[in-house]
């Protein structure tokens, strides 16, 4: 299970890379999440988030907003955060028009535009919002997607 210490309600956020991640790459960027994630906060409270990287393409941040809401101020210190993260690294975690789809453990960065093609692949979605959603719904077959009818 992804993330089994929060629950199903936690607020994510996923940031796709723009290639695979190596090993060192994945080092770094949870040598810089750790301490970010642990002082995380909204407006002086403290915010109980998590991290994780997955299939060594997606960066995900998470937040159980039980006892403290992520607010505007600290969902925008999250995103200047993993840009730099992008900048240090040469990795681009915010091109949304492209995704990733996966078929037979091969995986494939798609132009949106392109993946009525795939039809019988898998998509991972990056419109995903909350951790039990990530769980259960994430990887979707492109056929079943909501972005075959935007493409």
């Amino acid at each position: 299970m992804i993330l089994p210490e929060l629950i199903p309600e936690s607020k994510v956020w996923i940031y796709t890379a723009n290639r695979e991640l190596s090993l060192s790459e994945q080092d770094a960027i949870n040598t810089e999440l750790l301490p970010f994630v642990s002082e995380w906060a909204a407006h002086g409270q403290g915010l109980l988030g998590k991290s994780i990287i997955l299939k060594n393409r997606f960066v995900i941040l998470a937040v159980d907003e039980s006892n403290a809401t992520a607010s505007g101020c600290s969902i925008d210190t999250s995103v200047r955060f993993v840009k730099e993260l992008g900048t240090k690294l040469n990795i681009d975690f915010f091109d949304r028009l492209k995704l990733y789809i996966e078929k037979d453990n091969r995986f494939k960065r798609v132009a949106l535009s392109e993946l009525h093609q795939y039809g019988d692949w898998d998509v991972y979605n990056p419109m995903i919002s909350t951790l039990k959603e990530l769980r259960e719904n994430w990887k979707i077959l492109v056929n079943s997607s909501p972005f075959v009818s935007i493409s």
